[in-house]
């Protein structure tokens, strides 16, 4: 009970007025960016929780060939992991406005496949700054990748009405 009412305090604690939906998510994305460590990686203990649940995520839905490709990669140094790039967007949110955000991201997350695929999209789009090109894969064509962005958002802002969109 005690969770519940402190994630209840720390969405109402932010003024979601500062920035639109996008803004916010794109300040997480820089958040998450700010506090880096040797070799680029984040120190961020949110970022890296983050990081590791959705690569948790992703890998789940993976073939078992696929699972194996990127160990074997991985044992051989062809792995390339996630590197931070360098955005126009500089950090302008603190912690705890921080975390607001990743929970309106988790609350969605894992209740349903489609859901999961279009938050997928919203956070390498706007947390990872990748390009509509970075996100095409196997299953998701650049087109796909628009789309699962646009429907991620509207879902986004359709539970989240009061936030600017």
């Amino acid at each position: 009970m005690g969770t519940a009412v402190a994630t209840q305090h720390i969405l109402q604690a932010v003024d979601w007025s500062r920035f639109d939906l996008e803004g916010w998510l794109y300040q997480f994305g820089a958040w998450m960016n700010s506090v880096s460590g040797t070799c680029g990686k984040s120190i961020n203990p949110i970022a890296v929780a983050m990081d590791t649940a959705v690569k948790a995520q992703k890998y789940k839905k993976m073939t078992k060939e696929k699972q194996k490709q990127i160990i074997v990669d991985y044992l051989t140094s062809d792995f390339e992991p996630h590197r931070p790039k360098r955005t126009k967007h500089n950090c302008q949110i603190n912690d705890n406005e921080a975390r607001a955000v990743q929970k309106l991201i988790l609350d969605i997350q894992g209740q349903s496949e489609v859901l999961d695929e279009w938050m997928d999209a919203i956070i390498d789009r706007y947390f990872y700054s990748c390009s509509w090109s970075e996100m095409v894969t196997s299953e998701r064509t650049q087109n796909d990748a628009r789309s699962d962005v646009k429907c991620g958002l509207a879902a986004l802002h359709c539970k989240y009405g009061f936030i600017g969109f």
